[in-house]
Formats: structure tokens, C-alpha cells, sequence
């Protein structure tokens, strides 16, 4: 008999984690907001430091693992009296390791970089690459905490920049 609450909490958890992984698949629309840090790497101009900026990103997922993502980001960086605005346009595939509690995942994808200079008023728009990891902890069912690290590429039609955004923030199942 001392061991019927612990068998009743064993088999309650194993329903959770079920009604967890079938949940996700019976609803697979989510969506999620981040906000972080972007840090310049090669070929940007020197006078910024760090950016920061937000991101909002709409997915449905495959299976449970896979999962595609449309996402916006906007990037600001500011120095020297000047502002780079980044407004981005990404398709991104998703690949999430099985994990109870929390999973790792993989982001990959292409996308466009629109990009507006203040006080000059100049603007590009170009093609823009990422790669990235990450990992999302489970806070409910449909609901997650998440962190990640991108490796940006803009690819303008001469030579390349390349910077890190990072980000945290909530994905919730629709």
C-alpha cells in the first residue's frame, strides 16, 4: 500500500509526457517571440559594437522533430552619430533532438536583409543566409522557453558580412 501514491505519480507523469508529444503533433502551428543581442563580425564597419534587436517567427512542425519556420528580425546597430537598421526575412528549418524536459535543436535556412543607414537615408536589400543552435525547455504543455546562436551571412553581390545574433524568448503551440 506505500507504494500506491508513488505508482499513481509514475503513471500520472508518463500520461503528461504522452499528452505532451501528442499534443504537439495534434496542434502543430506555433508561434514565438525572442530579443537579444547581434554581434558584427567580418566587413562591418568598425564603430559597431553590438546590436541589439527582436524577432517573431511563425512555425509548423513536420513531425516531432522537424519543423519549418517563417521569421522576422530587426537588428539595430548604432556608432560614430550613425544607425544600421536590419530588417530580415528568414525561412528556416528547424531540427529538434528528443529530449524530456528540455531538446536541442538545429536551425538552418535563406532568407533577405533589408538594410537602411540613418542619418543618410541609403538602403540595400540583399540575400541572407543562417545557421544556428539552440535549445527549448518545456514550461507547459505548447509552451517553451527558448535560447539560440545564429551564424548570419549577408551576401551582397561583392564580398560577404557575416554577424551573431543571440536570442532568448517563447514559442506557443496555436
Amino acid at each position: 500500500m506505500k507504494q500506491l501514491p508513488w505508482i499513481v505519480v509514475l503513471i500520472l507523469s508518463l500520461g503528461s509526457v504522452v499528452y505532451a508529444q501528442e499534443a504537439s503533433l495534434a496542434h502543430p502551428l506555433y508561434l514565438g517571440l525572442g530579443a537579444g543581442l547581434d554581434l558584427p563580425g567580418s566587413n562591418w564597419d568598425p564603430n559597431y559594437l553590438v546590436g541589439g534587436g527582436v524577432e517573431a517567427f511563425a512555425g509548423y512542425s513536420l513531425d516531432r522533430n522537424w519543423a519549418a519556420q517563417l521569421g522576422l528580425e530587426e537588428w539595430i546597430f548604432t556608432g560614430a552619430g550613425k544607425s544600421l537598421f536590419n530588417f530580415r526575412l528568414m525561412a528556416e528549418a528547424k531540427y529538434t533532438f528528443d529530449g524530456q524536459g528540455w531538446q536541442p535543436y538545429l536551425l538552418a535556412g535563406p532568407g533577405l536583409v533589408f538594410q537602411a543607414l540613418s542619418p543618410s537615408g541609403d538602403s540595400t536589400c540583399n540575400f541572407d543566409a543562417l545557421a544556428g543552435l539552440g535549445a527549448q525547455f518545456d514550461l507547459a504543455p505548447q509552451t517553451k522557453f527558448f535560447i539560440e546562436v545564429k551564424y548570419n551571412f549577408i551576401l551582397p553581390e561583392t564580398g560577404s558580412y557575416q554577424d551573431v545574433p543571440a536570442d532568448l524568448g517563447f514559442s506557443v503551440g496555436l
